[in-house]
């Protein structure tokens, strides 16, 4: 959204009866708007009471819970007519602000007529210079790789250097024992790395460096917030349990623990050798062999442990306890006439033991001790109730055993397919052996420490002690396609029974409740780690926020706004669709929603996404100060790539890097990179198993292996790209229009709609490695319009075969045989890419004569004289057309 420097803007939204805009909207403003309700055609005879929770007041505090009415007034005065009326709201505080209003004359919720949200983006300043959302250009950091804190200097100004105005760094806290950069053990200690022999790293001094980058390189921060879950070996989850989903609390998992131990009882047997009878060998490789488990799993192994008795009575126990009421004649009247054998039904065991579900005996006793007609004693009446009650009894086990058999088929098809993945298929992780370490399948609960694991059995009898079965805790992971409103871990729900969770087995799905009071050392804990954390970063990333309950969510977001009012909340949301999306943006007052370049699988695709994120149309009318407020998409940063996806070298090929950073660079939202992305690694900087640090910017002649400078990979454009995305973004080059000029080139303009400057950036992708390299793109000529001034730039890859790729054993490096030939600010006549000639009608066309893969050009573009001239008269008389009727509509507005 361009920043707007005239009069004040207003945005006026029209209510109508029943109007429940929670639905999926998102309406966005900025500070120093207005916002106005005005009243539709349904209310406009109706006492409409409209209320707020933004402060009312500049001086008054945000409090989620605390209501302001906002009167209607009539600019004309007329009493008996509403068309004109509005309430209007100054919008003074950054964050999402919830709105509902009444037609009975009542202040209450529980009489809303209508409501819904609206979110104020915050204003970020880097020194006293202000800094609109679209131009912020982020790196993302793994902060174990930065080493300890002597060397942030170094490993930081490579960010700095290459044009970037945020670093996301990784949480910075001390990491578990898988050491995986968001798996946190001590959510309120610097992890121990940072540290300097002789010092230890505080939160002060993260702090102080955080500052230095602000008033030294002009670079802001953001970290993440880590909610949903905890290391399995954070010290406070012994001493309390009762934050983690465990077999004492959530007592409905101990099935799908027991099933978890079968399965891991199963590996064991695997990597020993004990299933070579059957043909099952430590080393899986083929399709047959997953036959052969499945055969061993559904015939002989799973069926022994009789997993449906935690849901079936023990039909025998039962009915001889029905006996024993009916021979002491219990009669109980029917008092529901609606009671029948359909309407009894087994009543779960709360505690999950074994053929202890239970019917009600008060309904028993009414369906089934009743008259048998043809009967000839009281014995027989008795037996004939039983045998009935009995035959019942089996009938409502089978849908138990029923539905547990389909739950195991289930569970066994996701076992397989992880083994699949992790041993058979080409695109998977391709282990050898099936070992401890590597298992067939990660496991779902932590086990006890120093326990022996000797038995299914045994491991069994571990859930019946509370002091063991406390500490058996489910891990956390995330569900495909799964409702994110819904809590996987919950009684309804059976995705650790089916095997369902794509899980990381080093950490504990945390359990708050629905209230601080159900958790208290949880909720107090992660209050301080998030006012911790917003005291030091200027903007927060919330991970795995589509898991994180939206309750605990906004609790912590309310707190963190207090202690970081303009605080900027980026979010990781993987939903079902942008209404559910828009439902975690109204609730916890997100800013930007990252989006990922890589998700796209052509080039078409990727240039929709530059298109859909941001901008308006080219040639789109300037809208007056007063307009609707209408629905938008949610603010993104558009990554070329993001610390969890894989290197384009790898999912695409070495030549795309460039010109899919150009296309990123070019829309018109923030953008981001990840840190080895501009260096060319060629492999995925894995946040579990990467142990190197990252390399130092030199920028002399002098640069060691541990050293890169603008010499290295593409950083030199990355760094003219980030400049120009920079100039489009607060320059106002707001209207966007992107070109699909064939298979593989994509033209992208971005439209100053004032002062009518355009630059057109065209790039060759390759998400395929091209069959020549130094082919060139057969692309129709670029038909200009005006005078082009200057080539930006002109980039692209060269391959020099001399050397070839090692990964290097101290630092994170990338790929050497690839060198950047790089053009800036260059007149058109000294291009490589281009040439231009003048057709007959006196418009000037644009060859791309040598657009290879990965080549990227961009020009700048301004109007001829002719034009120009034309545009200034056409202005002046629009001036003189609206400055009456702008005056008229203002005095009807006052």
């Amino acid at each position: 959204m361009q920043e707007e420097t005239i009069s004040k803007q207003v945005r006026v939204l029209t209510l109508e009866t029943n109007g429940d805009l929670l639905s999926g909207k998102l309406y966005r403003l900025k500070k120093g708007w207005q916002m106005r309700f005005m009243l539709g055609p349904s209310l406009q005879a109706e006492d409409v009471r409209i209320f707020c929770n933004h402060p009312n007041e500049k001086r008054k505090k945000f409090s989620r819970t605390l209501y302001h009415e906002f009167l209607f007034v009539s600019p004309t005065d007329h009493r008996n007519d509403t068309c004109d009326t509005f309430a209007m709201v100054d919008l003074v505080l950054a964050g999402s602000f919830h709105f509902y209003f009444t037609i009975d004359g009542s202040d209450q919720q529980s009489s809303v007529n209508g409501q819904g949200y609206f979110l104020v983006d915050p204003t970020l300043t880097v020194g006293v210079d202000h800094l609109p959302l679209d131009c912020i250009q982020c790196q993302t950091v793994i902060s174990k790789s930065l080493g300890s804190m002597y060397h942030w200097e170094g490993r930081l100004k490579v960010a700095k250097e290459t044009g970037y105005n945020m670093i996301h760094f990784t949480p910075i806290q001390e990491l578990g024992h898988s050491n995986s950069a968001y798996s946190i053990r001590d959510q309120l200690m610097v992890n121990p790395t940072f540290s300097d022999e002789g010092k230890t790293a505080t939160f002060k001094d993260v702090l102080a460096f955080v500052r230095h980058m602000e008033d030294d390189w002009g670079v802001l921060s953001m970290t993440d917030l880590v909610y949903n879950h905890t290391s399995s070996d954070t010290p406070w989850l012994q001493a309390n349990p009762e934050c983690s989903y465990n077999l004492v609390n959530t007592s409905h998992l101990k099935p799908a623990f027991l099933m978890d131990r079968m399965l891991w009882h199963v590996t064991l047997a695997v990597a020993d050798g004990k299933l070579e009878y059957r043909g099952i060998v430590p080393t899986i490789q083929h399709e047959s062999d997953l036959q052969l488990m499945e055969k061993y799993l559904m015939d002989s192994f799973l069926p022994i442990y009789k997993l449906y008795e935690f849901y079936t009575c023990d039909v025998e126990a039962v009915v001889k306890k029905f006996k024993k009421l009916v021979q002491e004649g219990k009669v109980v009247e029917a008092g529901d006439s609606k009671l029948s054998e359909e309407s009894l039904h087994l009543i779960q065991d709360p505690e999950y033991r074994r053929l202890e579900t239970s019917v009600s005996m008060t309904d028993a006793l009414a369906v089934f001790n009743v008259d048998k007609p043809g009967v000839k004693s009281r014995d027989e009446r008795i037996k004939k109730c039983c045998e009935d009650f009995e035959n019942h009894l089996v009938k409502l086990n089978q849908v138990k055993i029923d539905a547990m058999n389909d739950h195991i088929a289930t569970a066994v098809k996701n076992f397989l397919a992880n083994i699949r993945y992790r041993f058979v298929q080409d695109d998977g992780l391709r282990l050898k052996t099936v070992t401890r370490k590597q298992p067939l399948m990660d496991r779902y609960f932590t086990f006890p420490v120093g326990v022996p694991e000797s038995s299914v059995e045994d491991d069994e009898s571990l859930m019946d002690f509370d002091d063991t079965a406390c500490i058996i805790m489910a891990h956390n992971g995330w569900v495909m396609n799964y409702d994110p409103r819904k809590n996987f871990a919950h009684s309804d729900s059976n995705v650790y029974l089916r095997r369902e969770l794509i899980v990381w087995s080093d950490s504990v799905k945390l359990r708050y409740g629905e209230s601080p009071a159900d958790c208290p050392f949880l909720w107090d804990l992660m209050l301080e780690y998030t006012r911790t954390v917003v005291n030091i970063f200027h903007a927060i990333r919330l991970d795995n926020c589509h898991s994180t309950p939206v309750h605990v969510a906004e609790f912590m977001m309310d707190a963190a706004r207090k202690v970081r009012p303009e605080l900027y909340v980026v979010a990781e949301l993987f939903t079902t669709g942008e209404s559910l999306d828009n439902l975690f943006i109204n609730h916890l007052g997100i800013t930007t929603l990252i989006r990922e370049a890589m998700s796209a699988w052509d080039s078409h695709e990727e240039g929709r996404l530059v298109h859909r994120y941001g901008g308006v149309p080219v040639g789109a009318f300037i809208q007056p100060h007063v307009q609707p407020l209408v629905p938008c998409v949610a603010h993104a940063i558009f990554y070329d790539m993001t610390h969890d996806n894989p290197s384009p070298i790898e999912k695409r090929c070495v030549y795309d890097a460039l010109p899919t950073s150009a296309l990123v660079a070019m829309a018109c939202c923030a953008s981001g990179s990840n840190r080895g992305y501009d260096e060319l690694v060629p492999h995925h900087i894995h946040v579990v198993k990467e142990k190197r640090p990252y390399t130092y910017w030199n920028n002399t002649d002098n640069c060691g292996h541990m050293d890169i400078n603008m010499a290295n990979g593409i950083i030199a454009a990355k760094r003219a790209l980030n400049d120009l995305h920079y100039e489009l973004g607060i320059q106002g080059y707001s209207q966007v229009f992107v070109d699909q000029m064939n298979v593989n080139v994509v033209a992208v303009t971005r439209h100053n709609p004032t002062n009518h400057k355009t630059v057109v950036l065209i790039a060759h992708t390759s998400f395929t490695y091209p069959p020549h390299s130094k082919e060139k793109a057969d692309v129709r000529p670029v038909i200009v319009t005006g005078n082009i001034d200057e080539v930006i730039l002109e980039a692209k890859l060269v391959h020099h075969g001399s050397h070839s790729y090692h990964e290097n054993k101290d630092v994170i490096n990338g790929l050497p045989d690839f060198s950047l030939k790089l053009k800036k600010h260059i007149q058109l006549k000294d291009s490589e890419m281009a040439t231009m000639w003048n057709d007959d009608n006196g418009k000037k066309s644009i060859g791309l004569t040598n657009l290879t893969p990965g080549s990227v050009i961009a020009f700048r573009v301004t109007l001829d004289n002719k034009s120009s001239s034309s545009i200034k008269s056409i202005k002046s008389m629009l001036q003189e057309i609206t400055q009456e009727h702008s005056a008229e509509s203002d005095d009807s507005i006052r």
